[in-house]
């Protein structure tokens, strides 16, 4: 029978679940309007001038030279961006992800907030490459570093991607998970958890002279530790890396750049495995797979992993092997599922897998 002062502290675990479990707002998602990212044909985003943020400058203006920090198709106006203004601002400088109806959103609409402190972080490269030449921007079209949502003319559903170009130099950025992006589940209840993260993935052919990694996406733990690694090389061959560095595994599977690769991650942070599978589009066939083939299944990731916390994009820039140039990448519909990992059982997991039953009986036999 519990003692009143266990049942106290057992109720006090469950309220703080309980509480943990509330939805904050911010989300990945497909990177449409109603996801909370914004692209310049659905209007502009207004400046709020904060000291610490250098976006969206009031003087930029074609025809005095002052064309911002940000590439031409990024401000918000798409001033000078020939492909119809359908890049938005990057990720960094705006509340990307943050606003939005879909799966619980706040509703709310796009606003400027001061550079990287919103759910995305431009850690090294990309936006923060941009800003050395501040307040001009010489690079064209093609010459950007970035990650912006992207009106594309195919995407995998709905209007919109997240494109990623590291141009000049190599990029890192780190999106924080959500409860939002979870179904409501607080990402730091997922220590002892089953999380499987589906997203589709379209590379480009202009680097596949290079055969090695051109982008890695990370699992991070609230421990800062990355605990699986997918990703693709130049000629976009399917890759992963386990905990704690070393040589990226290339597999057989080729994710084709007409078309759209289903890369599915799960991991377990009771069991500290992680497994990979691919639904891989065949450029030859001009067709998605029929079936998902399995790439690796729980093997050991080599860390006591924590509850999942972050994802991070990592993109080689810059001159590439064999005279390979670096382009953009494309990704859509980014889903996750979390249910019960795979704990050795402890006394405290199984009390408050019991609670529930003694709650009722220790409530009538109470003196």
């Amino acid at each position: 029978m519990l003692s009143r002062c266990s049942l106290f502290r057992v109720l006090a675990c469950l309220l703080a679940l309980g509480l943990a479990a509330m939805p904050a707002h911010a989300f990945l998602g497909s990177f449409e309007e109603e996801d909370g990212y914004r692209i310049p044909l659905t209007g502009q985003i207004p400046t709020a001038m904060l000291g610490t943020d250098a976006q969206f400058y009031l003087m930029n203006n074609a025809g005095n030279g002052y064309t911002g920090v940000v590439p031409l198709g990024a401000y918000p106006i798409t001033m000078g961006d020939g492909d119809g203004g359908w890049h938005g601002p990057d990720v960094t400088r705006y509340n990307a992800g943050g606003y939005g109806t879909t799966n619980g959103g706040p509703g709310g609409s796009a606003m400027d907030i001061a550079d990287n402190t919103g759910m995305w972080q431009a850690l090294a490269g990309g936006r923060l490459n941009e800003d050395q030449d501040a307040p001009y921007y010489y690079g064209g079209q093609l010459f950007r570093d970035q990650i912006v949502a992207y009106h594309f003319l195919y995407p995998r559903t709905g209007s919109q991607v997240l494109s990623v170009m590291a141009a000049d130099e190599n990029l890192s950025y780190s999106y924080t998970l959500d409860s939002r992006d979870l179904g409501g589940l607080n990402p730091a209840s997922t220590g002892a958890a089953l999380v499987q993260m589906s997203f589709w993935a379209r590379p480009t052919d202009w680097d596949n002279e290079d055969t090695g990694n051109i982008m890695g996406l990370s699992l991070y733990d609230s421990m800062n530790q990355s605990i699986f690694e997918v990703g693709y090389t130049g000629d976009n061959r399917l890759q992963y890396r386990l905990a704690g560095g070393g040589s990226w595994i290339t597999t057989a599977h080729e994710l084709g750049s007409n078309g759209w690769s289903q890369i599915v991650v799960s991991v377990d942070t009771a069991a500290n495995t992680a497994s990979l599978a691919v639904r891989a589009y065949s450029d030859t066939l001009s067709a998605l797979a029929s079936t998902t083939s399995s790439v690796l299944n729980q093997a050991a990731m080599g860390v006591d992993a924590d509850s999942l916390h972050a994802l991070k994009w990592d993109v080689r820039g810059g001159a590439l092997d064999n005279g390979a140039v670096s382009y953009v990448h494309f990704f859509d519909d980014f889903s996750f599922a979390v249910s019960p990992g795979s704990p050795v059982p402890e006394p405290g997991s199984m009390l408050l897998l019991g609670v529930a039953l003694g709650l009722g009986t220790w409530s009538r036999r109470r003196v």
